[in-house]
């Protein structure tokens, strides 16, 4: 067995300020493999200089996984084992290599004038190994998977300044493209090692066992008429509240989280709220899935999609992303989205107004933040600016909170009521509160 000794910057899409902004870590380690085996241990540095340490061990088609900061094994299912399994490509294409030679008589083949392309269905992910025709080296593996807000998407691991010392050839250099190439990391590979191959990383406990893929949460909703013109939609199941507004001769909907399926199940109750009327505008307070990830529904009923230029092209992203792997209703029959950007505010209805403000930075959580205001009902309704605790006293306002009631001062708004759209039911929050409960958050020494 050979040990390698490696580092890597690790980039991961999350709750960020902006569109496609990663958080980064340092993350140092080892790894070990021959053609049976990979075994990985690493230690993960964040921002903050804390540190997490992960392992993982296959061996004999058993996968052991230990995550970061966790005290117990991960439940594996079956889709997890393959994906980890062409994870290994991360630090070397030695065993994914392998696990190509075993599975030969299921390979396509493909010959390129500089390379030979191998095509292999690992688990349900399409992986492709690329050979180099002159060096008769990997020079990538790519694989195919489905994620539900950016759709099909290719990772792909590319090998590069191979060195040969007296037992084997490696690459030093491994360059990852993540989310079809809009995520781009790196790992080096460092130093070389022989060791037995009787080490050991993980025990493998005696109740091992590959688990069946979880079932989705059943979708759960309860709709709450708030007046007229102004219902609220909560999920439930994603603990996320969507609001409808009828303006004069049509519906404009706020947020719809995570996924197609769920604009799918809004715009569904959307029809038994206002039959007669419909969609045309979607908008959602910013970026994050909870609040977009069902936009794609929507483009679908030809609703405009309202935005910041700030993410506009993230938007069109979503929209036109292909998802021939599970494909919903946009795949099915493609249509073009409409935008319309809003820059400091906009201003919907004739006898009821809607007013939506770009408040942006002064979020203190994203750059294309956007706030919903309707002045005769002083209710302003805004996604997850507000920590005020269901029970017990009132705490002093995060930079949240002062920056909505900052906000709120400046636009000299009247505000009685504020609504919130996430968490429903989760972490013991207020989402429909007095604004005398953030004024007395903010004030308070």
């Amino acid at each position: 067995m050979v040990k390698f000794s490696f580092k890597e910057d690790y980039k991961m899409l999350g709750h960020n300020f902006e569109p496609w902004q990663t958080t980064n870590f340092t993350v140092n380690g080892e790894f070990w493999i021959n053609k049976n085996t990979f075994l990985k241990q690493d230690t993960l540095i964040n921002n903050r200089g804390q540190k997490y340490t992960s392992k993982t061990a296959y061996n004999n088609e058993i996968l052991l996984f230990l995550d970061y900061g966790d005290a117990e094994l991960l439940p594996l299912t079956t889709d997890l084992y393959f994906e980890k399994i062409i994870n290994t490509a991360r630090y070397s294409p030695i065993f994914v290599l392998n696990y190509f030679i075993k599975k030969e008589i299921d390979t396509k083949i493909v010959t390129l004038k500089e390379n030979i392309i191998y095509s292999l269905k690992i688990g349900k992910y399409l992986t492709k190994l690329s050979i180099n025709k002159k060096t008769n080296l990997v020079d990538k593996i790519s694989y195919l998977s489905y994620d539900e807000l950016y759709g099909d998407v290719t990772t792909s691991y590319i090998y590069s300044e191979y060195v040969t010392d007296e037992f084997l050839t490696y690459p030093t250099s491994i360059e990852i493209e993540n989310i079809n190439g809009k995520i781009v990391e790196n790992v080096t590979v460092l130093a070389t090692e022989i060791i037995s191959d009787d080490f050991k990383l993980l025990e493998k406990p005696e109740d091992y066992k590959l688990t069946e893929r979880k079932e989705e949460s059943k979708p759960e909703i309860k709709v709450t008429k708030y007046n007229e013109n102004i219902h609220f939609i909560d999920l439930i199941h994603t603990d996320d509240r969507v609001m409808i507004v009828e303006i004069d001769d049509f519906v404009l909907v706020a947020e719809a989280p995570i996924n197609s399926k769920n604009g799918e199940l809004i715009i569904a109750e959307v029809k038994k709220i206002a039959p007669l009327k419909p969609i045309k505008y979607f908008v959602f307070g910013h970026h994050h899935p909870h609040y977009l990830g069902g936009l794609r529904a929507f483009v679908y009923q030809d609703a405009t999609i309202l935005c910041t230029d700030i993410s506009k092209n993230y938007v069109e992203y979503i929209a036109n992303a292909p998802h021939t792997i599970s494909p919903d209703n946009l795949q099915l029959n493609p249509k073009k989205i409409k935008t319309q950007i809003i820059l400091d505010s906009l201003v919907l209805g004739k006898n009821k107004e809607m007013k939506i403000y770009f408040m942006g930075e002064k979020s203190a959580h994203t750059k294309d933040y956007l706030i919903y205001y309707f002045p005769k009902d002083k209710l302003l309704f805004q996604d997850d600016l507000c920590w005020i605790p269901r029970e017990g006293p009132i705490t002093k306002a995060r930079n949240r909170q002062v920056g909505l009631y900052n906000i709120i001062k400046e636009l000299n708004l009247e505000v009685d009521t504020i609504i919130q759209s996430w968490p429903v039911t989760n972490h013991k929050l207020k989402t429909i509160f007095p604004f005398t409960d953030l004024e007395e958050s903010v004030l308070m020494e």
